[in-house]
């Protein structure tokens, strides 16, 4: 009886195998050819109505063309995204997110204008349950306990591509100057740690001198007509810690007539007229920080935030070189 029992059961395992299979996609095909049936999901709860504050300093076409990107993709789910310029003012930031705590948004996102001095505002934003996303600049290790996700290019892997990109283009015994971004802000130490991988790296490339631009293509070009005249005949390569900088630097040097002299390198890319600045050779290069990568993701990682979705920590998209050589494998976002 025991044998035959254990046949019956064998037989009816088979017949079940045969009857329906498990897709790898989770679905469920019957034998028969019916239609596929779903298995069970987790039950997300989604969001319709959701309210995004973005905390960002404005007035620079990439920051200005990242915005616009995040709106589009906000408007594709629907959502209420409001932004608000810091202004280059860290005061001015922190009352920013103390007002959109305030306001009661479902999800800040913020640039770090500074590693340290926004952390009580954003543990403000933390007890009051809301859900921060920084890009960026990095944040100490108190502020990244505050934050949900970060999102962007990282500030060192773009030095350390732009210092790799002097030992390339340059010789020993060449110079280079660099033009930083605004004096305190948390992404100048970052992207400047290029000068560190030259010194160990190719220490024959001569740092002839540094100087802020303020991110400003007005205020770089100042800078860059000084360089020239301070150190006639020392500079082979400068460096700007975004394109728009870049493009100041790029004035100044033809005027002086110098372009086929000196290389110029960025941080950003994305805009048609960086792009067609390195296919002409009057940039010779930028570092991505992909702007299409940081807007999409923050609008969507807001999202699933608010439905408590798990949401990678360390979003990061890589630092690129961008050169003649591949500049045509890069859409114009702007």
């Amino acid at each position: 009886m025991r044998k035959h029992f254990g046949v019956w059961i064998a037989v009816m395992i088979l017949a079940l195998m045969l009857t329906a299979c498990v897709m790898p996609d989770g679905q469920v095909m019957t034998a028969d050819g019916a239609a596929p049936v779903q298995t069970e999901a987790k039950d997300w709860p989604l969001v319709q109505d959701l309210r995004i504050c973005h905390i960002i300093e404005l007035g620079h076409p990439y920051s200005t063309a990242k915005v616009t990107l995040a709106e589009k993709e906000a408007n594709v789910f629907g959502f209420t995204y409001d932004v608000y310029d810091t202004q280059g003012d860290i005061p001015n930031e922190i009352r920013l997110i103390e007002d959109c705590i305030t306001k009661q948004y479902d999800v800040i996102a913020l640039v770090p204008y500074d590693t340290s001095a926004l952390n009580d505002a954003l543990r403000e934003a933390q007890e009051a349950g809301i859900p921060v996303i920084a890009e960026g600049a990095d944040l100490d290790e108190e502020g990244l306990g505050y934050v949900n996700t970060m999102i962007g290019s990282s500030g060192w892997a773009e030095g350390e591509t732009a210092g790799k990109a002097v030992c390339q283009a340059l010789e020993d015994g060449q110079g280079w100057v660099i033009i930083e971004g605004a004096t305190g802000h948390g992404l100048v130490p970052q992207r400047s740690s290029a000068r560190e991988y030259v010194a160990e790296n190719c220490p024959g490339r001569e740092l002839v001198a540094v100087d802020t631009g303020m991110w400003n293509r007005e205020e770089a070009r100042t800078v860059m007509e000084n360089y020239l005249t301070a150190y006639p005949d020392q500079i082979h390569m400068v460096y700007c810690h975004n394109d728009d900088m870049c493009l100041g630097a790029v004035r100044a040097i033809a005027e002086a007539g110098l372009q086929d002299t000196i290389k110029v390198l960025g941080v950003d890319g994305g805009a048609k007229e960086v792009y067609d600045a390195i296919r002409d050779g009057t940039m010779w290069g930028t570092v991505l920080n992909d702007a299409s990568f940081i807007a999409v993701k923050i609008i969507q990682s807001a999202r699933d935030l608010a439905e408590n979705r798990p949401v990678i920590f360390w979003q990061t998209s890589p630092a690129v070189l961008i050169t003649k050589e591949n500049v045509d494998l890069f859409p114009n976002l702007w």
